[in-house]
């Protein structure tokens, strides 16, 4: 089976979609299948990882735009993407709401070949029943929603959210599969690496409480640098010089929430290490005794909560979309409220007291990363999607 995944958001667009991509695809051709990536044309960084792994690597030419990085030549002459296309067994899209992915299905459906459709985005209020007239004012994109054979969505709340653009008829075409987890590369570590990895980072600090995403105000990294001046202010003088907070990422609000670090006097407690390499992140996750997403909004499933589930690490997280999802299920953390900079408080210093508490978490969290979130496991369910649309066309024509 020969399968086109494709968005405009494969890297160097760094998020969900991109890596969700990347490690799909990976699986795909471990399992046996055809894979080619088709995004625009420029450089990935990716290149030589797929050609080693034997996957292909397509680039759609045209005008993208420097803000959001999508193609916009596409919209108008979608001929390059359909000679593309007509050479492949099933078409999977990734992000409803970006060009390449909604003129794909568009493609594909003229050429007859099954499509299957992820969507990894929520908005504000996606429950809100607006969304269902502002989709029907969006008739391009919902007329391409619509010709998608299955619909996966990452969470509950991804599925609340696409079904708004999706005509009744059309509703039980959605389905719930997860992210996926690398559960070889995201590993509990042994005290004796953690501490190598401490030294190596230079990281002389015995607690540490790490936060790794995009530097924005939707992933409310400010929040944090609050609720943790305050749980400062709740530990004692000796541990709160051994404890520190590594923001990993960049972003737009780096260089705000540098100075607020020293407004609020934290900056010896605050580690800004900028953009992470891949070969940090898990390194990252090893020395941490508790990873945070304070989350503001739209925030469809989050990640980077299971790298930490797979490292063993307990999560501090907010109720937001698809996160009460993955908490609930795993029972590897808790959640406080969005804004909350008392909620968040409380919480990091309660895991941070009670380091057995937090062990258990741990523990819990890499479990459920093994039976539910792994990539073998998640790569399953995907093949078993391509399987059931392929045929139903089959049965179709």
């Amino acid at each position: 089976m020969m399968v086109a995944l494709i968005s405009d958001w494969y890297y160097p667009v760094i998020g969900g979609v991109a890596s969700h991509m990347h490690a799909l695809a990976l699986k795909l051709k471990e399992k046996g299948l055809e894979v080619a990536i088709i995004t625009n044309d420029w450089n990935t960084g990716k290149e030589e990882e797929l050609e080693d792994n034997g996957i292909s690597l397509v680039k759609i030419g045209g005008k993208t735009s420097p803000i959001v990085r999508v193609n916009l030549s596409v919209m108008l002459n979608p001929d390059p993407l359909s000679r593309v296309l007509r050479d492949f067994d099933v078409v999977h899209a990734h992000h409803a709401f970006v060009p390449l992915s909604f003129k794909a299905i568009g493609c594909a459906s003229s050429l007859n070949l099954p499509t299957v459709l992820t969507n990894h985005t929520i908005s504000f209020m996606y429950d809100f029943r607006l969304w269902k007239v502002i989709g029907g004012r969006l008739s391009i994109i919902k007329g391409s929603i619509n010709r998608a054979n299955r619909i996966i969505a990452v969470s509950s709340a991804a599925a609340k959210f696409i079904e708004h653009f999706l005509d009744e008829e059309n509703r039980d075409k959605v389905e719930i599969i997860p992210n996926g987890v690398n559960t070889a590369r995201f590993t509990p570590p042994s005290p004796e690496e953690r501490e190598k990895i401490k030294s190596e980072l230079g990281i002389e600090s015995e607690k540490v409480v790490l936060y790794l995403s995009r530097m924005s105000i939707r992933k409310g990294p400010n929040i944090l640098l609050k609720a943790f001046s305050s749980l400062l202010d709740e530990l004692d003088s000796e541990t709160r010089k051994t404890t520190l907070l590594i923001m990993a990422g960049s972003g737009e609000m780096l260089p705000a929430l540098k100075a607020q670090a020293k407004m609020l006097g934290v900056e010896k407690n605050v580690m800004f290490t900028g953009k992470v390499g891949d070969e940090l992140v898990p390194k990252l996750f090893k020395i941490a005794d508790i990873f945070v997403l304070p989350s503001i909004t739209a925030e469809a499933f989050g990640m980077v909560i299971l790298e930490a589930m797979a490292s063993g690490v307990p999560v501090v997280a907010t109720r937001v979309g698809g996160i009460p999802e993955i908490l609930k299920r795993s029972k590897c953390g808790v959640l406080v409220e969005p804004l909350s900079e008392v909620e968040l408080t409380v919480a990091m210093l309660r895991l941070l007291e009670n380091p057995d508490m937090a062990a258990k978490m741990g523990k819990k969290g890499r479990y459920a990363a093994e039976k539910y979130y792994s990539w073998d496991v998640i790569s399953k369910k995907v093949v078993d999607v391509y399987r059931g649309v392929a045929t139903s066309h089959r049965g179709s024509v």
